[in-house]
């Protein structure tokens, strides 16, 4: 066969037909990318549901184990607290924490209260017991003043054996209620 066209005639038809299979196969791929996406956009939207869908039921399990875990410890605070009322209605006592209040005022950085024990022994009279640790012997005899100057107890007993000691001295204050 004869070859009538001239050779660059034949390289710019070479060119083009290049450059529109380049575009053809461009295009080819732009569309199967976009028909990938549409064709996944259900399946993300669905998953998006169903995921929210599982954070919502592990929240709400979550909610249940907590709530049955805290509601035989409420129901037991509650219990008590009705227990605590009822005696509190039947029992007549003199208010303690004025009195605690007065002593922790009058500590000072040398003495350290281990104990505070309350012992009632009538419907207007108890008896207030101290222990701990003191760091001198004056610093022990300086508390047991305040407490006396205090008039809020009718007698404060610090026995003589608490002096046998002149530093670290652990000792037992036995105080009486005044009302």
């Amino acid at each position: 066969m004869f070859n009538l066209l001239p050779n660059d005639l034949k390289q710019r038809i070479r060119s083009e037909y290049n450059l529109h299979l380049i575009v053809v196969a461009l295009a080819s791929v732009l569309f199967l990318q976009i028909s990938f996406f549409i064709f996944l956009l259900p399946s993300w939207f669905i998953s998006r549901a169903k995921e929210k869908d599982v954070v919502l039921q592990v929240a709400t399990i979550n909610k249940f184990l907590v709530d049955s875990k805290i509601e035989p410890i409420v129901s037991t605070i509650d219990m008590i607290n009705t227990k605590l009322d009822t005696i509190n209605s039947v029992l007549e006592y003199p208010k303690v924490t004025p009195f605690i209040d007065s002593i922790v005022s009058r500590k000072t950085k040398d003495i350290l209260i281990n104990e505070i024990f309350y012992t009632s022994s009538g419907k207007t009279t108890g008896v207030l017991s101290l222990s701990g640790n003191s760091s001198t012997r004056e610093s022990l005899v300086l508390f047991v003043k305040k407490l006396e100057e205090t008039k809020l107890f009718e007698n404060v007993d610090l026995p003589i054996s608490n002096f046998a000691k002149d530093k670290d001295i652990k000792f037992s204050i036995n105080m009486t209620i005044k009302q």
